[in-house]
Formats: C-alpha cells, sequence, structure tokens
C-alpha cells in the first residue's frame, strides 16, 4: 500500500516583491519548507527570502487547489514568473483562499484550541451540564456560572466562544466594562472557520466606517438564522429602576440568552448598577472572564469544580515543554513568543530623591509614591524631590543608584535602545504634572510623551497626546522612528492596564501605592504580550520588565497571588481527597513565582540585586508558609467536609498532623475522639441541609 506523503502550504516574499504585493505560495513535504525555500531561493540573491506563512495541507490537497481558488477569487498571478507561483496577493488573501479550499469558510483564521483551552471547554461544560455528583452541584451557591480564570493572552474569547459552541448556544451575549475590548470577540466570531455560520453583532456602532454588523436604530437584529453573538458594553446597557432601556437596545432585554458571557469580570461587575443590569437580563448560562478574580472567587463562593485556572507558572511550564520538544523551532511558536517578565524591586532612598525620606515613608515602612508625585493644578507638591527622582532614573556613569531603570541599571538589565514604557501614577492631577515635566526635561523630552488617564488638555500643555483609544498610542509608537524619538513613555492611572494588548510595551514602572493583587497583576501583565516580526516571524520581545519601587509591597502581592492560586490548587485536591503529606501547595507556589518571575531586590541604591525566594517571602510577611497551607488544607473539604474528621478513625496517622496546626493545637478539645464526633456531628448537619433544600426545592417547583 503507497504511503501518502503529508505535505504543508507556504508563502514567502521579498522586501522588495512585499512593496509590489508580491508573494509566493508553494507546497512543500511536511516539516521542510524552510529547506524548500532556501532551496528555491538559492545563495546569489541580493534579498533574504521572508517566510509569511505555513501550514499542513489535507490528504489529496497541494498548492495547485490553491492556486486556483485564488484566481477564482480574482487574484492574479505574476505573469511570466518561474513556476507560476507567484500572486499580487496579501497573506490574509491566501489565508482566504486556503479555509475556502480546505474548510470551505470564507475566513482568515483557522488555528485550533491549545490543549488547555479545550480542557477549559471541556470543564465548563461539564460544570453547566451538570456532570458532577448532586452534592456537588446542590451544594453550589451559583449552578448556573463557571469562571474561568486564565492570565492575559489565554485566548479568552476564542475559548469563550468555543464554550458557546459546545454547549449549542444559538444566542450569546457579550458583556464587558471596557467597550475596546469588543473588537477582539467580533473578530473570532466573524473571522474564524470554527465558527463559520456564526454572526458577531456589536450593539453600538463603532466611530469610523466600520462594516461590521450592528443593531439597528430601532434594535432590530441583522437578519440571519445562525447563531448570533452581540457584544455590548455595560456603559452603553443602562437600564432604569422601572426595567427600562434605549430603543435600540429593547431586545436586548426581551431576548432569552443561552449563554452570557462577562468579559474582564473583576472590573465593574460588583457595582449595584452593573447587579441591576445582569438581574434584568435572561439567560440559562453566565461564563465568567478573568485574569485576576480573587476577590470574586472568594466572594462568590466559587467551588473548584467551577473554576478553571490557568496561570502565568502554566504558561511558563508549556514554554520550557515547547523548547525542550522543538528546540529547533520547526513547529509554530505558541508559548515562546511570549516574553519573559522580570520583576526588579527598587528601595527609595534619601539619596534618591534629594528630600527627608521621612516624609514619604508609610506605615509598613515602604516609600509612599503616592506621596511624592502628589500634585495640585499649579504642579506637583514635592517639586525638587521629583526632579531629583527623574534625574536619578536617567543617570549612567559612576554616580548612578538602581533607580536608574533608563540608565546604568535599565542598561545591565538588558533593557531595549527604543523604550517604550507605561508609567502607572494614581491620580489624574499626577500624570498631567509628570507629562509637563518630561516634556520640558533634558532626556525625557526625547520620549513621546502620551497622556492615558483621561483628562482633558491642560492650559499650555497642548503638546501631550491624550490617548481616548489605545490606535492613538499604537499610532505615537509608530511615529517614534520618523521623529528620531528613543520611545514612548505612556502615563496612565490604570486606562489601558486591563483587556487592553499594546505589544511594544517592553516595562511598566508602579509609581503608586496599589495594595490589591489583583490590579497589580493586571497592570504588570500588560508589558508581557507578544511582540513578534510578522514577516520574519522572529520575536522582537523576549523579556519584559516591572520596576517596582515598594519592595515589601511586592513581595505581599506576590504571596497574595500565590495564595490565591494555591487555594485553588488546595480545592481541587479537597474535592479529590488528595491528602499528600509533606506536600504544600502554597509555599510551591510562591517558590514558582519567585523563580519565574525572577523577582530581584536592589537595597541602599545598590546596583547590585538579592535574589528572592519563598523563604524571603514568608520571613518579611512574617508567615509561616507550610503551616498556613497544612492548616488550610485540613480545615478544607478533605477533613471538613464538613464531617470529613470521622476519618480521623480510620486514618489516626492524620491526627498527628493536625496537634501540630496551632488552630487545632490551641483547642480545648483534643483527643481522636472529640475530633471525630465533631466530624460526626458535621455530617449530620450537611445532611439536614440538604433536606432542608430539597424540601425548598420542592416547594419552589410546585
Amino acid at each position: 500500500m503507497d504511503i501518502i506523503e503529508e505535505r504543508e502550504l507556504y508563502i514567502y516574499s521579498t522586501e522588495t516583491y512585499l512593496k509590489k504585493g508580491l508573494v509566493k505560495v508553494g507546497d512543500s513535504r511536511l516539516g521542510r519548507y524552510k529547506q524548500r525555500v532556501k532551496e528555491q531561493f538559492g545563495t546569489s540573491n541580493p534579498e533574504l527570502p521572508i517566510i509569511l506563512w505555513n501550514h499542513p495541507l489535507p490528504q489529496a490537497i497541494t498548492d495547485k487547489h490553491i492556486h486556483a481558488r485564488l484566481e477564482k477569487n480574482g487574484i492574479k498571478k505574476k505573469a511570466d514568473s518561474a513556476g507560476q507561483e507567484w500572486f499580487y496577493a496579501s497573506t490574509d488573501e491566501v489565508k482566504r483562499a486556503f479555509n475556502e479550499v480546505v474548510f470551505g469558510a470564507s475566513r482568515i483564521e483557522n488555528y485550533t484550541p491549545r490543549n488547555e483551552q479545550q480542557a477549559a471547554v471541556d470543564k465548563a461544560c461539564k460544570w453547566f451540564f451538570g456532570d458532577y455528583s448532586q452534592g456537588t452541584v446542590r451544594s453550589a451557591t451559583h449552578k448556573d456560572r463557571f469562571l474561568l480564570n486564565a492570565k492575559m493572552r489565554f485566548g479568552k474569547c476564542f475559548t469563550g466562544l468555543h464554550v458557546a459552541k459546545a454547549i449549542e448556544a444559538k444566542n450569546t451575549l457579550i458583556m464587558t466594562y471596557k467597550p475596546e475590548v469588543i473588537s477582539e470577540w467580533m473578530e473570532a466570531a466573524n473571522g474564524h472557520v470554527d465558527f463559520s455560520g456564526w454572526l458577531g453583532i456589536r450593539a453600538k456602532k463603532p466611530n469610523g466606517n466600520s462594516i461590521e454588523p450592528c443593531l439597528s436604530d430601532n434594535g432590530e437584529f441583522p437578519v440571519f438564522d445562525g447563531p448570533k453573538v452581540l457584544g455590548i458594553s455595560l456603559q452603553d446597557l443602562a437600564i432604569d429602576n422601572d426595567g427600562k432601556t434605549k430603543i435600540r437596545l429593547e431586545q436586548v432585554l426581551a431576548t432569552h440568552w443561552d449563554l452570557i458571557i462577562f468579559d474582564e469580570v473583576h472590573f465593574g461587575s460588583r457595582t449595584d448598577r452593573a447587579k441591576h443590569i445582569i438581574d434584568s437580563l435572561h439567560s440559562d448560562f453566565r461564563l465568567d472572564l478573568s485574569g485576576t478574580p480573587f476577590r470574586l472567587i472568594q466572594e462568590d463562593d466559587f467551588c473548584s469544580q467551577q473554576v478553571f485556572t490557568y496561570s502565568y507558572l502554566d504558561e511558563q511550564k508549556n514554554k520550557q515543554l515547547e523548547i525542550q520538544n522543538d528546540p529547533d523551532g520547526i513547529k509554530p511558536n505558541v508559548y515562546r513568543e511570549m516574553p519573559d517578565l522580570d520583576i526588579s524591586t527598587i528601595e527609595i532612598t534619601q539619596e534618591d530623591i534629594d528630600e527627608q525620606r521621612d516624609t514619604f515613608l508609610t506605615d509598613d515602612l515602604d516609600f509612599s509614591l503616592n506621596e511624592l508625585f502628589k500634585a495640585t493644578k499649579s504642579g506637583f507638591v514635592y517639586n525638587d524631590a521629583v526632579d531629583h527622582f527623574l534625574d536619578g532614573l536617567t543617570k549612567a556613569g559612576h554616580d548612578a543608584r538602581a533607580i536608574s531603570v533608563f540608565g546604568k541599571l535599565g542598561s545591565q538589565l538588558g533593557a531595549p535602545a527604543v523604550r517604550h514604557t507605561v508609567w502607572w501614577l494614581n491620580r489624574v492631577d499626577s500624570v498631567a504634572a509628570l507629562a509637563k515635566k518630561l516634556k520640558a526635561h533634558p532626556y525625557f523630552s526625547k520620549f513621546e510623551v502620551i497622556n492615558a488617564s483621561g483628562c482633558e488638555k491642560s492650559e499650555g500643555d497642548e503638546e501631550t497626546l491624550i490617548a481616548r483609544d489605545k490606535t492613538d498610542i499604537e499610532k505615537k509608537i509608530r511615529e517614534v522612528q520618523e521623529n528620531n524619538k528613543l520611545g514612548t513613555i505612556t502615563l496612565t492611572c490604570r486606562r489601558f492596564l486591563t483587556g487592553v494588548t499594546i505589544k511594544e510595551w517592553d516595562s511598566i514602572l508602579v509609581l503608586n501605592d496599589v495594595k490589591s493583587a489583583e490590579s497589580y497583576y493586571q497592570a504588570i501583565f500588560r508589558v508581557q504580550s507578544a511582540w513578534v516580526d510578522k514577516k520574519t516571524r522572529k520575536v522582537i520581545k523576549p523579556r519584559a520588565w516591572v520596576f517596582d519601587f515598594a519592595i515589601s509591597r511586592c513581595l505581599r502581592i506576590t504571596y497574595e497571588y500565590a495564595s490565591a492560586l494555591a487555594d485553588q490548587l488546595d480545592q481541587q485536591d479537597s474535592f479529590e481527597q488528595n491528602v499528600r503529606l509533606g506536600h504544600d501547595n502554597l509555599t510551591e507556589t510562591v517558590s514558582g513565582l519567585c523563580d519565574t518571575l525572577d523577582i530581584k531586590r536592589f537595597y541602599e541604591g545598590s546596583l547590585n540585586s538579592d535574589a528572592t525566594t519563598a523563604k524571603d517571602i514568608f520571613e518579611a510577611l512574617n508567615l509561616e508558609g507550610s503551616r498556613i497551607s497544612l492548616a488550610k488544607r485540613i480545615t478544607s473539604d478533605v477533613l471538613v467536609n464538613f464531617g470529613a474528621l470521622k476519618l480521623l478513625e480510620d486514618n489516626p496517622y492524620l491526627y498527628e498532623v493536625l496537634k501540630k496546626v496551632k488552630g487545632y493545637r490551641t483547642q480545648e478539645v483534643g483527643t481522636i475522639e472529640d475530633f471525630v464526633k465533631i466530624g460526626i456531628e458535621a455530617d449530620e448537619l450537611k445532611n439536614k441541609k440538604k433536606q432542608d433544600n430539597a424540601t425548598l426545592d420542592e416547594v419552589q417547583t410546585t
């Protein structure tokens, strides 16, 4: 029997030919496309080939089928070219022709769900379809909700729509507090072959000449028989106390939604207004998406079976596996395109600010950045201190100190020559004052300064760009080279630090006293976005940086982030009755974050740093990591759910573990028999609650 050779399609061009709109479309044996291009191109050509795209071909389909489809689509072939494989086409036009031939869909994207994305879909469906024990489902506070807790760039839009597809949703509503993220949902719904036959609809027409489907002014949906996905912002969806809304949105309230997807649910979903809107809608299921849902998990009482978690640690594990399994990068890069994120924490000293440091101290002995950058309409309160701080950021000589992130320290860490950074401050007036000061600074005036705080232009500062949309920032970034600038500096209070990607941002300066782990990690992961040259597919940004000027704050928030992740692991262990003596999820997670984030601490202005370990964090916060984790695990469902203490009767070795935990050690009851009795009584109470709930359910259904 003949073995059918596996083949793949490739597209390449050159700088000169790209300017003319020409690309070469060919095929080769699977895994050999780079060598095939090299063979065709030879060694004497003055230009190097630029490989634009490649994709495996199904059996019995060759490049000739794609050529025929291109010509059918009106794409012209270059006359008299060698091999007759050069076309006046864009990469997207070739990808569309490929998808039309292979998938029968006139769409551009055709990538498949990654393993972790499919795992998230499977777990969500398992919860929505009630494929757990009745006890697990009935004990849930929100039976119709599932939470996707995944870090930035997981692909939550793509995954969320696959959940909708898996549950066969005909009407899906996307709600978000950030209107700018609706574009990503529309691109996935209307541009990916997996959702061929679907229609993505905007509730509100975007600015410009967009041809995307939208609700009509009188609220009518576009005429369409297939599954519909409507994207709407909470700002647009105003519902009064009588349940009335805009005429354009009346159908949104009247429609029964199979699935509501709440994007970036951590942001804006807990206000009374948001709760009123959600309560006014009708749906079967709700999928919540967030990268930092710490408070939501705790306050809304999600159990481990209705949460899928994918963290920075998971991403780093996948990255290492990808490198190990494909060291030469022959297969498509997925994880290695994501830059490593490094955190440098820097202690600010009296020498760094040229003011009495006591003025800026807080209770936890950290430097108060809010106080340093305190401003009024006339400027900074501590003007000289701010000047000295800015000068310190740029020093490159023998007098440079650890704050020289644009000088000696930046060079030492390997920061790029052209910098695109975001500076995160506390107040709008601080941003306005700093924008003026940077424009007048001898070094920072060489950067394009962008005010992204949402304020209006101030008098006498007409030159500073006020960014309303991320395209404003991207335009300034493109202008840097032609304006002979050193880069861009985007100043913000929070705007563009949630749900928005500016791929060129290489670092963030945390210049405020933020204490929320949710806000902190949402912000710092903004700079950890992939930036790849589309022509050469070279990773432009292999590393990104966080510069944090409050060491103890960083250690505390790292602990809180680790604790939230470890809590999910503990819950899962509890559900699976997986008690592993000696295993400590909290310490393991803290250690993993210290290693993968490469948390450095620079003390007393020194340019030499101290590495951070889990022990350092626990000692700095006066915590006993393993004991805390063990106590949490023992007081969770594994032993106390909520009667499993009776397991001590058959597993007396666990009693020795209990005696080491402070919360149990200090109790008056202390024998195995005492704890077993507590377990039996707790189990009886739990059964009684189940019976009460069952009775209530019967009453409600009659």
